[in-house]
């Protein structure tokens, strides 16, 4: 924004005047718990398993897919959950974050309420993990406490200070975000015991291509790290947590400004800053600088308490009724949703302008007043201070560690974020059965040589029926020439649907192979009493 003279109203001049001194200190390293001291070889592991496909249980999720650096720490990829009410487009919905399909105790597919046979989407937007290091409680509600305790032993870790670790074990094992139902740490454990680390990534950056130049298994790594090659949820939550430790998004334009160069900030970012120190906005009343959180936890009147309790739902204090954690504006302008909803409102809140003009009441943003906290109502903006504020948090406050993804927080390519060139349906190719329905694949997980994660599923099939998975492959010779033309066969759920589980084979002159995959359904009432789905095109990784 070019830099132009500025004329104030008196009385938003006058509140500048009255404004408190913020704190100018820099961004201080965050606090480590004695019990989980940073090393490098812990640091490592933990980049390597955040950014790790096969945590989840049908490895398409990482705790890096909700969490990548250039959208500000949270999830690019936005999805619409219903809200309480499970009715679809209408006021309570929200924006949250496509997880796994809802998968039973074995991790077949079945149906959900809410979302059929697709991947389910939480209930909330992804927070940023860059600022987690310094929060004394995790998640929108904190209710990853300071006290850390071991899911596998029920005994105390850390008694203080290890609200990451406590973050770090709640996902893997959530069937909305990366498991099927009934999934538990000696699942997960034994299952990165066998998996080669990283199987499904790609581009690895230079710290990662280098621990894995050497083919370590985890086992390994976790000698490596810990002294001995057990694998445990301690453990894991410790290597992740101290990996999240060493990211300190502290080389913002306003942190250059406050370390004494005053090009840092444009003299707009510079009259930005000057009012979120108002006394009229009052940002820091909340937003306290450095970190640009207080770490409370506030109504701010965005929805109806009654739709998402937030706080209270830990705390079972009615006060906190509808109150989430104030996230830290660090970054914030590169998240593609904010608030805890998504932004979801009546005037969708897409980007930091409407952030701030939904605290300005202006364009028709509307708040609940519910419990709703009192500092709320009584912030000011003038319309002349929207676009300074609006500057100063997009540009000022934005790391470009972050925006372009260098070290340390750079990464390497998910398989989820190029799905198309290992797993696709090709539309066109099933065949229609009874009334006329064509029996629908789901096709989700990737395939790597080894993988006993591999699932094909169908609905839309008569209940019960019989069918068969057939595999083949147009490469010729070598091992895919025993897959040219493989049948399995699998009883349909009374529903209609059924999941085929397949052990990849650990032969690695299949790694590159492409295979075909359809279902055929024994149907009576299809033409030559065979419906088949679309045809599933996979590369095994």
């Amino acid at each position: 924004m070019p830099d132009r003279p500025m004329i104030l109203p008196f009385r938003y001049a006058l509140a500048l005047l009255a404004a408190a001194p913020s704190a100018l200190a820099q961004l201080p390293p965050p606090p480590v718990p004695p019990e989980n001291p940073i090393t490098e070889e812990k640091r490592i592991l933990g980049k390597l398993l955040f950014w790790e496909e096969q945590l989840s249980s049908d490895d398409t999720i990482a705790c890096a897919t909700c969490h990548i650096p250039q959208a500000g720490g949270s999830d690019p990829r936005t999805a619409r959950h219903p809200g309480p009410d499970s009715i679809f487009f209408n006021d309570d919905d929200k924006l949250g974050s496509p997880g796994v399909a809802d998968m039973d105790g074995v991790g077949d597919y079945e149906p959900n309420a809410d979302f059929g046979f697709g991947t389910q989407v939480t209930a909330r937007a992804s927070q940023s993990f860059l600022m987690g290091a310094y929060a004394p409680d995790g998640f929108w509600d904190g209710r990853a406490t300071s006290e850390f305790i071991d899911p596998q032993t029920g005994l105390v870790s850390i008694p203080v200070g290890g609200s990451l670790e406590s973050q770090a074990v709640g996902p893997p094992l959530s069937d909305v975000e990366m498991a099927h139902s009934g999934h538990d740490w000696n699942m997960l454990t034994a299952k990165l015991a066998r998996v080669t680390p990283m199987a499904l990534a790609s581009n690895l950056p230079p710290d990662m291509a280098t621990i894995m130049s050497g083919n370590p298994s985890y086992g390994d790594l976790f000698q490596s790290a810990f002294g001995d090659a057990a694998i445990t949820a301690e453990r894991i939550a410790y290597a992740i947590a101290t990996y999240e430790r060493t990211l300190i998004p502290d080389q913002t334009p306003w942190d250059l400004f406050m370390a004494g160069n005053q090009n840092a900030l444009t003299s707009d970012q510079q009259m930005g800053w000057m009012m979120f120190q108002g006394a009229g906005p009052n940002c820091v009343a909340c937003h306290v600088p450095p970190e640009f959180t207080d770490h409370s936890f506030r109504t701010i009147g965005l929805r109806p308490p009654s739709e998402d309790m937030g706080r209270a739902d830990v705390t079972g204090n009615n006060g906190d009724r509808g109150s989430f954690k104030v996230p830290s504006l660090r970054n914030a302008a590169l998240k593609p949703t904010h608030f805890h909803n998504g932004g979801l409102l009546d005037s969708p809140v897409n980007n930091m302008r409407d952030v701030v003009e939904f605290y300005a009441r202006t364009d028709g943003h509307k708040q609940f007043k519910d419990n709703q906290d009192p500092i709320i109502p009584a912030i000011f903006i003038p319309p002349m201070a929207i676009n300074f504020l609006q500057d100063f948090l997009e540009n000022g406050l934005t790391d470009p560690r972050v925006a372009n993804e260098t070290f340390p927080f750079d990464r390497p390519t998910l398989a989820s974020e190029v799905r198309k060139g290992h797993l696709e349906v090709i539309a066109g190719t099933g065949t229609p059965g009874s009334g006329g329905v064509i029996p629908q694949v789901i096709a989700l997980t990737p395939a790597t040589v080894g993988s006993q994660s591999f699932l094909l599923g169908l609905h839309d099939a008569p209940s019960g029926a019989q069918a068969f998975v057939q595999i083949s492959s147009s490469v010729p010779g070598g091992s895919a020439q025993g897959l040219r033309r493989v049948w399995f066969p699998v009883g349909l759920q009374s529903g209609g649907y059924g999941t085929w589980h397949w052990d990849v084979p650990g032969d690695p002159n299949l790694a590159g192979v492409t295979l075909f995959a359809q279902w055929h359904v024994l149907d009576h009432g299809a033409q030559g009493h065979r419906s088949r789905s679309d045809v599933v095109r996979f590369k095994v990784l």
